[in-house]
């Protein structure tokens, strides 16, 4: 039994809302979440993007007039690809870079949904399985386009930085930057505890195989 997209929602995306949404976000999104009312994806690494974050092509951009962001995927290289359970999500965190009127604030993560009530896609988002993996091939992991997606202000995460109305950067403490990278490294924890499964797999299978070989010549 896989429970690859499950565990991330529970782990990872759940994490991620604890640690990096504000009260208010929280008071919003944190409860639905835990109920399993909607399923959360973690949506960092991108086709040409693994572990250099700082590269992410993937754009928010503030709109003053509307008061809010549009995020956008400019370029091939910049997919979402990878995200465990993408493909049967409805919402997710999204990484993008921040500019506002023209000047780049680095990264920062958006609650972004990708699929309605009835499981159709939202405007301007284009998912999509990944298919065939080496392993785990039955998990479900996708991929992820956005086309000028037009967010509120407030899908910002904002526990440690914030964007006014008025277009104000909010800088956060620089003791507590890395905060937002709380799940990537607790996950990056977990999996190597989760590995002993496979192991211990392994090691009972070859055990039992090597009670019952029988080696050389039938007499």
């Amino acid at each position: 039994f896989e429970t690859g997209g499950l565990s991330i929602h529970f782990s990872m995306f759940l994490t991620f809302l604890k640690t990096n949404a504000s009260p208010e976000q929280q008071e919003k999104w944190l409860g639905a979440a835990q109920e399993a009312r909607f399923f959360g994806a973690y949506a960092q690494t991108e086709l040409g993007h693994g572990s250099n974050v700082r590269g992410l092509e993937t754009t928010a951009t503030f709109d003053r007039q509307t008061d809010e962001f549009v995020v956008h995927s400019p370029t091939l290289t910049s997919l979402k690809w990878w995200p465990t359970g993408m493909y049967a999500c409805t919402h997710g965190a999204v990484f993008a870079q921040l500019i506002i009127d023209g000047k780049n604030y680095g990264i920062h993560a958006f609650m972004v949904q990708f699929r309605d009530d009835q499981g159709n896609l939202m405007p301007g988002v284009e998912v999509g399985e990944m298919g065939p993996k080496i392993n785990p091939d039955n998990t479900n992991i996708g991929y992820a386009r956005f086309t000028d997606v037009r967010l509120p202000r407030f899908n910002m995460f904002a526990k440690y930085q914030q964007v006014t109305r008025d277009g104000e950067y909010v800088a956060p403490p620089r003791n507590l930057n890395k905060f937002r990278y709380i799940s990537m490294m607790s996950i990056r924890m977990a999996i190597v505890g989760w590995s002993y499964r496979d192991l211990a797999k392994a090691s009972t299978i070859a055990i039992r195989y090597a009670c019952v070989r029988r080696q050389g010549f039938k007499d």
